[in-house]
């Protein structure tokens, strides 16, 4: 699965010049309203049950931490690839988050 982790902060293309697969959030009213991302990621990862998540990083670190936080409660850190935007190259990175632990 590939997805980005915030609607509209960024036009965001694969590497492959594909849509992304959808968004995590939606338009975010309150960036500061910690529990409710965090609660709203572990819905999301209830919902899809994904084994393997290629998460495009649009910005917004609140949204990342409670992504990176429920992903770990989840159970499963090895299902998430991290992608960053790589100016230099014009793609994105790929970051295994079993190398943030």
């Amino acid at each position: 699965m590939q997805i980005g982790l915030c609607e509209g902060r960024h036009e965001i293309k694969t590497n492959e010049g594909e849509d992304l697969d959808g968004f995590v959030f939606s338009a975010v009213e309150n960036p500061m309203d910690f529990r409710s991302h965090y609660l709203e990621v572990m819905e999301w990862l209830d919902k899809t049950s994904p084994s393997e998540v290629h998460l495009y990083v649009t910005g917004l670190t609140t949204l990342l931490t409670a992504f990176l936080l429920a992903v770990k409660d989840y159970g499963d850190l090895s299902l998430l690839i991290l992608m960053h935007y790589d100016r230099e190259s014009g793609n994105y990175l790929p970051q295994p988050a079993t190398t943030l632990c």
